[in-house]
């Protein structure tokens, strides 16, 4: 098959180039090393039978198979030298295939870089989407993604498709808010009185800022300007930006002035008549939850893009933190009986709460104080007296008298939660005939107030319970120090959430399709299984396509003769063993473009000290926004200069640059994840106590995994060259370094040595201790 492949030209499956690489070159150079059994996957092995799209549709309508061979041949005929792609067939076949339920519940699917995977699950997404009148949601895990979906390849679709209709459902966050502008751009009397009810002055720092605010305004009013933070060549701010949008708490809804005109919930109305919806992962998962913005399971098509970041991204959003510094706290418990008395007073209901009598509320909030006061004793016992300090509950087990504490603070926060919603909703549901300043200032202190006691119910709630999803539920205190005073936290976070996915996602939704340029580490779905629920038994599909590129013509891996391990020891002459050799590379004037990644801020600053007289060449995480280096940097090798971007583990994801823009790719080391954090931690324990390998399990999984989007940054499409530099021997001297270059593509290594004028060693910097979170 290799054979009859090379000689009618087709470019060689990376499996193939895998077995003739490995086989002649690695088997001699490594000794076998055991490896956890992979999942059954399917790979796209048989490229003769790869000639059409309807070929493989065979279980589809002829009516679909045809929509969908068709808007793939217009789709040819719009993108200028378009390749036709083996593996691009075999993914829409796939995706087909599981969105009509002809095979299988879920479909993981890996589509490395330039199999041109949006286009693979669009097509068919929207055809049966169409057929089944099913809205079809993409999700992604960035921002960045969202809007190259939502602003380059759906306009490009509809131009095949011209009655489609899409939308793109941004978090809040990244809306204006019509109220705030108006504040900020106003410098009339009458405007601010209108904006009276808001708590916080909203005025502009200077007139330069005002008049900015004007020209955002004019162009929002004109429809030039959508309201997207991202959407608008006009600077602005993070501080601004701030003050120019708003969030849950203090928004006001319907009871709004502008409402109608608001960007957001013009954005969410659109959702009902879009059949394309980008959305990015924590608002799906927030979706699925409150049943709210996107529409009923049942009627959904769900594919989630970078899906490999899923589990992080359910983690974080399950995460619950909360302040429970006990003056703090009575402080805020004052405030919602106050609330709640001159709710009574100006706006009463007309159903009485019992907990809202100023007797039962008074005693109520007491006993709740009286708990959290009782918990922060408890808590500073376990950490060092007036200073900042963190503590952690191993196994996430905390002593009976503390679990008593929380499963009653989850009892008493939930009834004031209730009762902050009954309030509200009344309070929405008041006539124009009120005081609508003063009714408007209660909506949004009460709606404060709710979001308080929301967090705070479920923040007791994750802590009283010893498991989630079969494993335990981190626990852990903080004490920060904040504008001179000492803050008290505590924070819940599970380990694994595959039981939440399962619930919000797996079981209400039909078919999903979870696919990213990687999914696997070290060959094999397993972490993604472990970490996600999904599982064959349940009738979930694991596929692996083949690289479209010939990575062994195309580049090459470099590890240089490096004297010692980057180990912590030995950090300092690593760097500049590193420096050195980098120097080198920059005056052979090989590369225009080049990357060099780190593992950690505090190594890229010390190289950063070697290569001073390189650092007008450097473009640096931090300096400036990553979208603004990445312009800078096309720039300069457009122009014919060099440039190096410098980052870490950040850079190594979604940065595509081809050709010239990047023909050299840095890697300080193999970057194992951190696992000093407190969740890290917990999960190290529990996986000990089940006879598990720690390091097998968490550590080389993740570092496989940063390896191969590190490594996938440099070949980007067919015309792309160079080669990778891993300053890091343990990929030669180590069992576990096979298991990390057979996961990547195969490209030929070289072994250079590195240039005896080494820099002489800097007197090391003390680091801040970094806390942990």
């Amino acid at each position: 098959m290799l054979f009859s492949a090379l000689k009618t030209g087709l470019t060689v499956p990376s499996n193939f180039q895998s077995n003739i690489l490995r086989e002649g070159v690695f088997a001699s150079r490594f000794p076998e090393t055991e490896k956890p059994l992979p999942l059954k996957t399917e790979k796209c092995h048989n490229i003769g039978c790869l000639y059409s799209i309807s070929g493989f549709l065979m279980a589809l309508t002829a009516a679909l198979k045809a929509q969908i061979a068709a808007w793939y041949k217009a789709l040819q005929e719009q993108i200028p030298d378009f390749i036709p792609r083996a593996p691009q067939r075999q993914m829409i076949a796939d995706v087909a295939k599981t969105l009509a339920g002809e095979e299988g519940r879920h479909l993981a699917i890996e589509a490395p870089t330039g199999v041109g995977k949006t286009l693979s699950y669009l097509i068919p997404g929207i055809a049966i989407a169409r057929e089944e009148q099913k809205t079809l949601v993409v999700s992604t895990a960035n921002v960045a993604l969202q809007d190259q979906i939502y602003s380059k390849d759906l306009p490009l679709l509809k131009k095949i498709i011209p009655d489609l209709k899409f939308t793109a459902a941004f978090g809040r966050g990244r809306y204006v808010c019509p109220r705030n502008l108006t504040a900020l751009a106003s410098t009339e009397p009458t405007q601010q009185d209108l904006l009276a009810f808001l708590d916080d002055e909203l005025t502009p720092n200077n007139q330069e800022e005002q008049k900015r605010c004007a020209k955002l305004k004019g162009d929002l009013d004109t429809y030039k300007w959508d309201g997207l933070r991202d959407h608008t060549d006009i600077a602005i701010d993070d501080d601004l930006w701030r003050r120019l949008s708003t969030d849950k708490a203090s928004c006001l809804n319907r009871n709004c002035y502008y409402y109608r005109e608001c960007p957001f919930f013009v954005a969410r109305r659109e959702i009902q008549e879009a059949e394309v919806v980008v959305a990015n992962h924590a608002l799906v998962m927030a979706a699925m939850e409150s049943e709210a913005v996107l529409p009923d399971p049942k009627n959904l098509l769900l594919v989630l893009d970078e899906g490999h970041h899923l589990p992080d991204v359910a983690r974080d959003a399950l995460e619950m933190s909360a302040e429970i510094t006990a003056p703090w706290y009575r402080l805020q418990l004052d405030l919602f009986t106050k609330l709640v008395a001159t709710c009574m007073e100006q706006f009463r209901p007309k159903t009485i709460p019992p907990l809202a009598i100023p007797e039962r509320l008074n005693a109520h909030c007491e006993e709740l104080y009286v708990l959290i006061a009782s918990l922060n004793n408890i808590l500073n016992l376990y950490m060092p007296a007036g200073q900042e300090a963190e503590h952690r509950f191993a196994m996430g087990e905390l002593p009976d008298e503390v679990l008593e504490i929380c499963q009653r603070l989850a009892k008493l926060t939930e009834m004031l939660r209730g009762l902050a919603e009954l309030f509200l909703n009344d309070l929405s549901e008041k006539t124009g005939s009120h005081d609508i300043v003063r009714l408007h200032r209660l909506i949004l202190q009460m709606n404060r107030a709710l979001g308080m006691f929301e967090a705070q119910s479920k923040l007791w709630r994750l802590a009283s319970l010893a498991q989630s999803s079969g494993a335990p539920v981190t626990k852990w205190a903080t004490r920060e120090e904040r504008e001179g005073q000492l803050h008290l936290w505590f924070h819940c976070v599970g380990i694994r959430v595959s039981d939440q996915l399962e619930r919000l996602l797996w079981r209400s939704i039909p078919h999903i399709i979870v696919t990213s340029a990687t999914l696997r580490s070290l060959n094999s779905f397993s972490r993604l299984q472990e970490m996600s629920g999904l599982k064959e038994k349940a009738g979930d599909r694991f596929v692996a396509l083949d690289s479209p590129f010939n990575h062994c013509e195309q580049g090459k891996i470099v590890i240089p003769r490096m004297r010692v391990e980057p180990s912590i020891d030995n950090e300092e002459q690593h760097i500049a063993e590193m420096a050195a050799f980098f120097r080198e590379q920059v005056e052979s004037k090989k590369h225009l473009g080049m990357l060099v990644l780190f593992a950690s801020g505090r190594a890229m600053q010390r190289f950063l000290d070697y290569v001073t007289d390189l650092r007008l060449m450097l473009l640096v995480q931090g300096d400036q926004p990553r979208y603004r280096l990445v312009e800078l940097h096309r720039k300069r090798v457009a122009n014919g200069e060099r440039s190096v971007l410098v980052g870490l583990q950040s850079f190594a994801e979604g940065l595509d640059l081809k050709g010239d823009l990047l023909s050299q790719v840095h890697i300080h080391k193999i970057a194992f994840p951190p696992i000093d954090s407190p969740v890290v931690i917990t999960e190290g324990e529990w996986l000990k106590s089940l006879n598990r390998y720690p390091f097998e399990v968490q550590s080389l999984p993740s570092a496989s995994f940063n390896l191969i989007q590190q490594v996938g940054r440099l070949i980007r499409s067919h015309g792309c060259w160079g080669e990778v530099v891993i300053y890091d021997k343990r990929l030669l001297t180590k069992n576990y370094g096979k298991r990390l270059l057979d996961a990547l593509p195969v490209f030929p290594i070289e072994q250079p040595e590195v240039p005896e004028g080494i820099v002489k060693k800097k007197e090391k910097t003390k680091s801040p201790r970094r806390r942990r979170r």
